[in-house]
C-alpha cells in the first residue's frame, strides 16, 4: 500500500498538490459557510477570562442571589414595584487621584489645579446629561473632593469651614479632622502617612475624588431594568465623556502633579481596544517566522504553502473544537495557542525539509523511493513530538476553570492538526517543488548563493579539506547546511566530544540546576489580586495607589457579607458545560417564611447579636464599625423595620395605647390595614389570609405607599424579594395580596467588612471566610425551622470569596498539571523512543527545563499568581520538543557507538532543532512590547521556556548522550516487543524500506525540470 501511494504521488504530483491543498481550502469553506448561514462557529469573547469555579459553593450562592431576581416567579421587586427617578440611586463613581510626587498636594497652587480640572470634568456636557447621580433638586451631585472643604459645602457642620481663596488651608482641614463626622470624611482624602496638625502646614503626597454615576439611565425604569443593555448604555457614555478627556490629562498631569483615574465602564473599555493592538503582534510574529522559514528554505513555494498550512491548522482545529466536541468558548488564551502553533508548525516543517535535504547525499533507486525514506523518518519523528506535545497540553483538561481546560483541548486539537496537515499536504509541496522549482531562484537569493560560494570555497581551501580540482568549482552551499555542518562537525568536537569541555558543560549545568532549585523553592503565593495591564500605564499605577497609599475610609469598596434566607444553590444543570454566562436556575428555599413569631424574633435577635459581638469576634469577622458611630455595620431589615413600626405606633391615626414592633402579630397588622383603608381592604381579609408579614413589609418599604427612592427603600429594598398572590387580579403589586396575601421568597442581611478585595491575601481571606461559614451555620441551627437554613456570601461585586478559591484552585492546578504532564510525557518516551535508558533522559532533561522555568518567576520579581499559574501550564507542553526529536534521531541512528550517534543526530536534526527554536524565539519577543501584563507574561515565558528548552536539549542533552548514551540493544524494548510478539502468536517480520524494493512496477520514469509539464 505505501509504495503505491508514493509511487503515485512521483507520478502525479500536481494532481496530490491539488487535492491535498483543496482540503485545506474545504476547511476555509466550512468555515465561511457555517458563519454566514448563522452558525457560531467562532465564539470569540475577549472581553473576560472564564476563571470560575461554576461547581463550587461560593459561585453557586452567589449566583443564587445575582440571578434570583431574574426569575419571572419573583415578581415583586423594583422593576414591579414602581419608577425609580432618572439617575437618582449611585451605581458607580469615577475615582481621580492626584500625586505630587515629592511634594505636597494641599497647596494652595495645587488646591487651585484640582480645582479647576474637577471643573472641567464636572461641566462635561455629556457627564452632566447622561450619566451624574442627580439631586433632588435636578442637579447633579458634587464629587467627594478635597474641595468641598474650602468652596462652602460644609459648612452646616461649623462656620469657619469656607476659605474659597485656599489662604488657610492647614487651619480648615485641623478644623475638619477635630470634628467626628467632617474626620470621617477627610479620612476619605488622606494618605496613609499624611500629617494633620493646627501648628503645621497640612501634609499629604496623595489625594483624591469621586464623581457619582447614577441609576437609572434615561430610558431605563430603575437600577434593575435590562441591566446588561443598561451597563452597555453606561459604558457607551463613559467613553464617550471620558475616556480621551482623562487620558491626556494622564499623559499631561495636572501641574506639577501627576493624574490618574479610574471607573469600571472605561477600565473594560481599555481592555478591549488594547487586547485588539496587541494581538496584532501576531502579525508581527509572524512576518517573522515567514521571513526565517524563507531564509531556511530560500524557496517562496515551500514557505508560502508552509505558512498556509500552518494557519489553516486553526480553521480545522476550531471546527473539531466546535461542531465536534460542541466547545462554545474562544477567548485570549486561544488566541495566544497561534503563537504556539506557529513555532511548533514551524519546526514540524523544517524537520521534513532538512529530512529531505539529509537525503541529497543517499543514493535511491527513483524519487519514490527517496520520499519513502523521508517520509517514514521525518513523520515517525514529527509523531513522536507531536504525540507527547498533545498528551501535555490535554493534562491542562482536568483543570475545574474553563479558560485552561479549553485552552488545553484547543492546543492539543491545534498540534494534532498541523501533525495532519504536514504529513499529508508537506510531501505534495516538498515534490512540486523538487520537479518544478528547484532551480529557480529569486535575485536576492542569487546574490546569496554567489556570496556563500566565494566564502566556502575561501575556508576549504584555507582548512584543506577538498581537493584543488574542487576548490575551483562555484558551489551554493544553503544556511541550513552550513549549519548543519557546523554543529555536526565544529560543536560536536570542540564541545559535545571533547575530553575536557564536556566536564565542564555537566558542572556549568549541575550549577545552574542548583540555581534554579534556589530561585523556585523561593516561589511563594501571590497574596496581591491579579494585574490586567503593565507597569507605566495609569490602570497599573492606580491599582496600586488604591490598595496601599490611602487611609481606610467609609468609601472603600470593602467586602460584603451577605447572609441569606429563602434561596439555595443555583442550579446549573441546564447549562453547557462550555457556557460561562450561563445564568442557571434559580431554587427557592420552599421552608423559608418569616410569619411564625419566632423567626421575625430569631433574625431580630441575629441581628442584635452582631452588633455586641466581642471585640475579638469582631476582629476575625473583618467587621467593619462606622467611623462616626462606632457601630458595627449591618444592613437589617427586621432591625430598622421594628424601629419604623414603634414610629408608626405614635402616629395620631392610632391610639396611645397601640404597640406595633416585631413580632408583627395578626392582631397588629389588621389594626395597621384598618387605619389606612386607602392601601388595604380588611373586608377581603379572611381565615385563608396568612402572610400577614409581608403586608407590614411592604408598608414600610415604600413608607406607607408614597416613594420607592426613600432611605429605606434604597438601603434594604435591594435585601428583599417576593412574588405576587396568584389570587391577586390587579395589575399592580400591592401590599395586601389577595386570599394568601404576596410571599417574601428571599431576604439577606448584609454586612461590611474591613477586608478590600484588592488588599486581602488569599491566606488571609480565605480564614475569614472559614470564620464566617461557621458562625453563620451556628446562629442558624438553632433557629426554627421556617428560617434556619440560611448560608452566607459575597455576591456582591467580584464574589471575593470564590474569587480567593480561584486564586487556590489555579496555584494547585499549575503543579498538578506540570507533574501530570511529566509523569506522562515520561512515560510517552519510554515507549515511543523504544528505550527505557532515552526515555528516562528526555524525562529528567524535561524536569530541569521546568525547574528553570519556575525558578525565572522568582528571579523575575514575580509570584505565583493568576497568570504565573496559567503560563505554568503550558511549560511541559513546549519543552518536549526539541529533546524528543534529538532522541528519536539518537535511536534511529545505525552508527555503533554512541560517539558517532550523538554525531549522526547533531548532523542530521540539530539543524531542525535550532531553526525550530529560532522560529519560536522570535515569535515570543514581539509579545513582549505588549501592554497588557498577561500577554506580556506569555512572552517572556514562552522565550524562557524554549530558550531554556533548546540550550538544554542541544548541549546537556547531547552531552549526556555522548558519555553514558546507551548503545546496541541496551535500554532497548525491541526484545520485550518482540518476545510479546511471539507469545501473542504473531511472528517477528523483518520491514523492508521503500527504498529498497525492486518490484519492476515501482520504477519511476524520469521527469524533465520542466516546470509546466507534467502528466495528471
Amino acid at each position: 500500500m505505501a509504495a503505491w501511494v508514493f509511487r503515485f504521488l512521483v507520478q502525479r504530483p500536481k494532481l496530490c498538490f491539488g487535492l491535498t491543498l483543496g482540503a485545506h481550502f474545504v476547511l476555509l469553506l466550512v468555515t465561511g459557510s457555517l458563519y454566514l448561514s448563522g452558525y457560531d462557529i467562532l465564539p470569540a469573547d475577549f472581553t473576560q477570562v472564564p476563571l470560575n469555579l461554576e461547581h463550587d459553593v461560593t459561585k453557586l450562592r452567589a449566583d443564587a442571589w445575582k440571578f434570583a431576581r431574574q426569575d419571572s416567579r419573583v415578581n415583586i421587586n423594583p422593576t414591579s414595584v414602581g419608577i425609580q427617578t432618572e439617575r437618582t440611586i449611585q451605581y458607580d463613581v469615577l475615582e481621580l487621584m492626584y500625586d505630587a510626587a515629592n511634594g505636597n498636594t494641599f497647596t494652595k497652587q495645587n488646591l487651585e489645579f484640582i480645582q479647576e480640572a474637577e471643573t472641567e470634568i464636572f461641566n462635561n456636557s455629556i457627564y452632566q446629561q447622561h450619566l451624574c447621580q442627580m439631586l433632588e433638586n435636578g442637579l447633579c451631585k458634587p464629587p467627594l473632593s478635597i474641595i468641598r472643604f474650602f468652596d462652602g459645602s460644609y459648612r452646616s457642620f461649623h462656620a469657619d469651614l469656607f476659605d474659597p481663596n485656599f489662604e488657610n488651608i492647614s487651619s480648615v482641614l485641623s478644623l475638619a479632622n477635630s470634628i467626628n463626622i467632617t474626620r470621617a470624611i477627610l479620612d476619605f482624602h488622606l494618605e496613609k502617612h499624611a500629617m494633620v496638625h493646627p501648628s503645621m502646614p497640612v501634609h499629604s503626597r496623595y489625594t483624591r475624588s469621586l464623581f457619582y454615576i447614577g441609576y437609572p439611565l434615561r430610558g431605563f425604569h430603575n437600577t434593575e431594568d435590562r441591566v446588561d443593555k443598561q451597563w452597555d448604555q453606561a459604558q457607551l457614555y463613559s467613553k464617550d465623556a471620558f475616556a480621551e478627556l482623562l487620558d491626556v490629562k494622564f499623559r499631561q498631569g495636572i501641574g506639577e502633579m501627576k493624574f490618574y483615574y479610574f471607573l469600571r465602564a472605561l477600565f473594560f473599555n481599555a481592555i478591549s481596544q488594547q487586547v485588539i493592538y496587541d494581538l496584532l503582534l501576531a502579525g508581527a510574529s509572524f512576518t517573522f517566522i515567514f521571513l526565517f522559514m524563507l531564509f531556511q528554505t530560500q524557496s517562496i513555494w515551500i514557505t508560502g504553502w508552509a505558512v498556509f498550512s500552518i494557519l489553516t491548522c486553526f480553521f480545522g482545529a476550531n471546527i473539531i473544537y466546535r461542531v465536534i466536541l460542541d466547545c462554545r468558548y474562544i477567548g485570549i488564551f486561544h488566541v495566544l495557542s497561534v503563537f504556539i502553533i506557529l513555532g511548533i508548525g514551524a519546526d514540524d516543517v523544517f524537520v521534513f525539509i532538512d529530512t529531505w535535504k539529509a537525503s541529497e547525499s543517499k543514493t535511491f533507486r527513483d524519487m519514490a523511493a527517496r520520499m519513502s525514506f523521508v517520509y517514514r523518518r521525518a513523520a515517525s519523528a514529527m509523531f513522536t513530538t507531536s504525540f507527547t506535545t498533545i498528551v501535555a497540553f490535554v493534562t491542562s483538561v482536568f483543570s475545574p476553570l474553563l479558560g485552561v481546560s479549553t485552552f488545553g483541548i484547543f492546543s492539543a486539537l491545534l498540534v494534532f492538526v498541523n501533525f495532519c496537515s504536514v504529513v499529508i499536504f508537506f510531501p505534495t509541496v516538498i515534490i512540486t517543488y523538487e520537479f518544478y522549482w528547484k532551480n529557480y531562484r529569486w535575485h536576492c537569493f542569487g546574490d546569496l548563493k554567489a556570496w556563500q560560494a566565494i566564502k566556502s570555497r575561501r575556508e576549504d581551501i584555507i582548512q584543506g579539506e577538498v581537493p584543488e580540482e574542487e576548490q575551483q568549482e562555484d558551489k551554493f552551499v544553503e544556511p541550513s547546511k552550513l549549519v548543519s555542518n557546523f554543529l555536526g562537525n565544529r560543536f560536536f568536537k570542540n564541545f559535545i566530544a571533547h575530553g575536557t569541555i564536556r566536564w565542564i558543560i555537566l558542572g556549568v549545568f549541575l550549577v545552574f540546576l542548583c540555581v534554579s532549585i534556589g530561585f523556585a523553592t523561593q516561589l511563594t503565593p501571590d497574596e496581591e489580586p491579579v494585574d490586567v495591564w503593565g507597569p507605566g500605564t495609569n490602570w497599573y499605577i492606580i491599582k496600586r495607589l488604591r490598595r496601599s497609599a490611602f487611609r481606610p475610609s467609609q468609601e472603600d469598596r470593602v467586602v460584603e457579607v451577605h447572609i441569606i434566607w429563602g434561596l439555595k444553590n443555583q442550579d446549573r444543570s441546564s447549562c453547557h458545560f462550555t457556557d460561562f454566562n450561563c445564568k442557571g436556575k434559580t431554587v427557592f428555599d420552599q421552608s423559608f417564611d418569616l410569619n411564625p413569631s419566632e423567626c421575625q424574633v430569631a433574625l431580630l435577635e441575629f441581628c442584635k447579636e452582631i452588633k455586641n459581638l466581642p471585640e475579638n469576634q469582631i476582629q476575625n469577622l473583618r467587621i467593619r464599625r462606622n467611623a462616626v458611630t462606632g457601630e458595627p455595620e449591618i444592613q437589617c431589615f427586621m432591625e430598622r423595620l421594628n424601629e419604623y413600626l414603634q414610629d408608626e405606633a405614635s402616629k395620631p391615626k392610632y391610639s396611645n395605647s397601640t404597640v406595633f414592633a416585631i413580632p408583627s402579630r395578626e392582631n397588629d397588622v389588621r389594626l395597621l390595614m384598618a387605619q389606612n383603608p386607602d392601601l388595604f381592604n380588611v373586608t377581603l381579609v379572611g381565615e385563608m389570609y396568612d402572610r400577614y408579614f409581608e403586608a407590614v413589609l411592604g408598608y414600610w418599604l415604600t413608607n406607607a405607599n408614597q416613594s420607592v427612592t426613600s432611605s429605606d427603600f434604597k438601603t434594604f429594598g435591594g435585601l428583599l424579594g417576593g412574588a405576587k398572590d396568584p389570587t391577586d387580579s390587579s395589575s399592580i403589586p400591592n401590599y395586601q395580596g389577595g386570599q394568601y396575601g404576596n410571599r417574601l421568597l428571599f431576604a439577606s442581611v448584609a454586612v461590611n467588612t474591613t477586608m478590600v478585595l484588592s488588599k486581602t491575601g488569599q491566606t488571609e481571606g480565605l480564614k475569614v471566610y472559614d470564620q464566617w461559614e461557621g458562625f453563620v451555620r451556628q446562629k442558624t441551627k438553632t433557629m426554627p425551622i421556617s428560617c434556619n437554613n440560611a448560608f452566607q456570601a459575597t455576591p456582591t461585586g467580584h464574589n471575593a470569596w470564590h474569587w480567593l478559591k480561584v486564586k487556590k484552585v489555579l496555584a494547585s492546578t499549575a503543579v498538578r498539571g506540570i507533574l501530570l504532564g511529566l509523569g506522562l510525557a515520561i512515560s510517552l518516551l519510554v515507549v515511543m523512543t523504544s528505550n527505557w535508558l532515552v526515555g528516562l533522559l528526555c524525562g529528567a532533561i524535561i524536569a530541569c527545563i521546568t525547574v528553570g522555568v519556575v525558578g525565572v518567576i522568582p528571579l523575575a520579581g514575580w509570584k505565583l499568581g493568576v497568570l504565573e499559574s496559567l503560563n505554568l501550564t503550558l511549560v511541559v507542553g513546549l519543552a518536549v520538543d526539541y529533546v524528543v526529536h534529538l532522541a528519536d534521531g539518537y535511536v534511529r541512528s545505525q552508527k555503533p557507538t554512541r560517539r558517532e550517534k550523538v554525531r549522526d543526530t547533531l548532523d542530521h536534526v540539530g539543524i531542525s532543532v535550532l531553526s525550530g527554536a529560532s522560529t519560536s524565539l522570535g515569535a515570543s519577543v514581539f509579545m513582549i512590547a505588549a501592554k497588557i501584563l498577561f500577554f506580556f507574561q506569555f512572552g517572556i515565558f514562552m522565550f524562557c521556556t524554549i530558550g531554556l528548552s533548546i540550550i538544554y536539549a542541544l548541549i546537556l542533552f547531547t552531552t549526556i548522550l555522548g558519555i553514558f548514551g546507551p548503545e546496541g540493544t541496551t535500554g532497548s524494548l525491541e526484545p520485550f516487543y518482540n518476545w510479546c510478539r511471539r507469545k501473542t502468536g504473531h511472528p517477528v517480520q523483518e520491514e523492508i524500506p521503500c527504498e529498497d524494493i525492486t518490484d519492476a512496477e515501482y520504477q519511476f520514469a524520469s521527469i524533465g525540470s520542466s516546470k509546466t509539464a507534467t502528466p495528471l
